[in-house]
């Protein structure tokens, strides 16, 4: 059996510095090719987030790599099937960029940055409907997020396999809600929705955003729960008469409901 292809984050952030230092471009030049914020493109320079798959095809393309190597697929598991049956014929610029000295291959990108911007030479994508959604940008550590309105957000394409109903989506950055929700996962979340007995919510305590369980106890106390159960020290609890707020800014949307915490 295969061994199974697995991807650095750490290694695909340093092999887009060191493309985007090659060939002389910032990330106000990323931003613009794929159409996304300069923060994003900072957040995929440090490792701290990964592009969708199309934005990845875009960056291979853009800089004349392979999928593989841009991602930094490891050396001893194969490359994902649809790559290996990749043709070179299939990029036709990628020969002529590495035929070109590093003059030439800066003005060959620079050329190439103008007729994008060209009505005339741009694809035609008047048929295609694009659906956006709010990203809230600023993650946060230890699981939680800042999704508040008026915040730095950017409005990205929504994925066709999103849940339906999403008014917007974070990325959750920790481990306390693993292995349900990854550390640099993007959910989905809609305002409004009723939260049953550890549903996964969004909440604001205490000037900071988390994405945690919730629960109350037959005390009345509101109990905030990691996932985890290595995580639970980054669990909050409010007594009812503490004087403490908790406003709820919506449920997050998961392909099934988790399970009650082990340890709770």
């Amino acid at each position: 059996m295969s061994a199974p292809v697995t991807y650095d984050r750490n290694q695909f952030a340093d092999t887009l510095r060191r493309l985007m230092h090659e060939n002389r471009e910032k990330q106000i030049d990323i931003a613009r090719l794929l159409d996304v914020s300069k923060s994003t493109v900072s957040a995929y320079c440090s490792g701290s987030q990964m592009p969708r798959m199309d934005k990845m095809e875009q960056l291979a393309r853009h800089f004349g790599v392979s999928l593989g190597l841009l991602l930094g697929a490891s050396a001893q598991a194969p490359l994902p099937v649809h790559e290996e049956e990749k043709k070179e014929e299939e990029l036709p610029v990628a020969p002529l960029y590495r035929a070109l000295n590093e003059r030439g291959q800066n003005e060959l990108l620079r050329y190439g940055r103008y007729l994008v911007q060209q009505p005339e030479y741009k694809a035609d994508r008047s048929s295609e409907k694009i659906v956006y959604i709010k990203h809230f940008l600023v993650p946060a550590a230890a699981g939680y997020a800042s999704p508040i309105e008026g915040e730095d957000y950017e409005n990205i394409p929504l994925d066709p396999g999103a849940p339906v109903g999403a008014d917007f989506c974070i990325t959750v950055r920790g481990d306390s809600m693993e292995p349900f929700i990854p550390d640099g996962s993007l959910v989905y979340v809609r305002r409004g929705a009723a939260l049953q007995e550890f549903d996964v919510g969004i909440f604001f305590v205490d000037g900071d955003v988390f994405c945690k369980q919730w629960c109350v106890d037959y005390g009345g106390t509101l109990h905030l729960l990691s996932a985890n159960p290595a995580r639970q020290d980054a669990n909050i609890s409010i007594p009812r008469d503490s004087g403490r707020s908790c406003i709820c800014f919506g449920k997050v949307l998961l392909d099934h409901r988790l399970p009650q915490p082990s340890y709770y």
